[in-house]
């Protein structure tokens, strides 16, 4: 894929890259986030330009976002429960 949107994903998770959907990006503290939907768990990957992954909230009420940096395995294993 040349679409720099799935760069990280193929960089990172490339097992999974027939089983997600790019959903979008974000900007948090200066890093660009990509988001992937897996198409059966429907739950989130995201991963920045550098490979990082990061566990993405949105507050309710006031749609603040916080994000942290996660382990990547971490991250797969989200994923995939």
């Amino acid at each position: 894929m040349a679409d720099q949107r799935w760069a990280p994903a193929e960089q990172q998770v490339p097992e999974l890259l027939e089983d997600l959907m790019h959903m979008g990006s974000v900007e948090y503290s200066g890093n660009v986030i990509q988001q992937y939907k897996h198409v059966d768990t429907r739950r989130y990957i995201n991963l920045d330009g550098a490979g990082q992954a990061w566990q993405i909230a949105v507050h309710p009420d006031t749609g603040d976002l916080a994000a942290r940096r996660i382990d990547l395995d971490e991250a797969k294993a989200l994923v995939l429960r």
